[in-house]
């Protein structure tokens, strides 16, 4: 059994606290706020919600915060967006009291502005492979730059792996039932490519290297599991080439050590992915 925490102890953790943090009555009235929110907002403006009921709040700067919604965006007071997750927790006890925590995803939310720009330009012109139906290589270089700028600006991982696959039996099906599989495997904000040399391209935002060669790993299996159900038993040989963003890389460096991973693979007839 654990030892319960005293009010000091836990007064303590909710001040330190690094998510801003709200404590609201049953009928919506702000009684409390940690040192995280007064950082976010400003003590004059935290002062002000002191008691406040969210109905009375109609012109107030901070009623987004204290709204119901799951997610929320707020403009604070030099005219930036603020993008936060809510997580609201009931506190124990009769008072019926509720916790509520503001987790920013401000980079998701710019992520996604930048995925929904980049799918507006690729409407514009043709980036696409077309035996795949994934992005051709001029549209991976596309997508690219702004992922590489925003790791520069924010000093955050991208990786991208470059991967062939041989097969004994049928090419184009072949290709088409792999566009498939890498679609399914991959995240939202991941992008897959295809060279004209039938290479495949993967771009991997948020991803370190070693959990590339993890996905590696995985699609190595998966693509076991789609030659026994779908391809009728044919054998497919994969190599990986992996590498990770580095301080000075642009969209062209990146893809290029990557396919030098490639090919050391190839030439080493490595089973393994090789990193560089």
């Amino acid at each position: 059994m654990t030892t319960p925490l005293s009010a000091n102890q836990a007064l303590a953790i909710v001040n330190h606290c690094p998510f801003p943090l709200l404590v609201l009555d049953p009928q919506g009235r702000v009684i409390g706020y940690n040192g995280a929110f007064e950082q976010l907002v400003g003590g004059a403006q935290a002062a002000e919600l002191q008691d406040d009921e969210f109905a009375t709040l109609s012109d107030h700067p901070l009623r987004t915060l204290l709204s119901n919604a799951s997610s929320v965006c707020w403009t604070d007071s030099e005219e930036k967006k603020r993008y936060f997750e809510v997580h609201q927790i009931d506190l124990p006890g009769e008072s019926r009291t509720q916790a509520r925590f503001f987790v920013d995803i401000r980079k998701q939310v710019e992520l996604e502005q930048a995925n929904g720009t980049l799918n507006d330009r690729l409407k514009q012109s043709i980036l696409t492979e077309s035996d795949t139906g994934l992005l051709n290589q001029r549209g991976v270089m596309l997508a690219l730059e702004p992922q590489v700028a925003r790791s520069r600006r924010y000093n955050t991982p991208i990786s991208v792996i470059m991967m062939d696959v041989h097969c004994s039996g049928g090419h184009q099906s072949t290709l088409l039932h792999i566009a498939r599989l890498l679609k399914d495997q991959l995240r939202w904000a991941d992008l897959a490519g295809c060279t004209e040399n039938r290479e495949f391209m993967l771009v991997l935002p948020e991803t370190s290297t070693q959990a590339a060669l993890k996905l590696a790993d995985k699609l190595t299996q998966r693509l076991q599991v789609l030659a026994r159900e779908k391809l009728d038993g044919q054998h497919l040989a994969t190599n990986y080439g992996v590498t990770a963003w580095r301080r000075n890389d642009n969209a062209t460096s990146l893809l290029k050590r990557a396919a030098m991973a490639l090919s050391q693979a190839r030439a080493e007839h490595s089973k393994q992915s090789i990193a560089l």
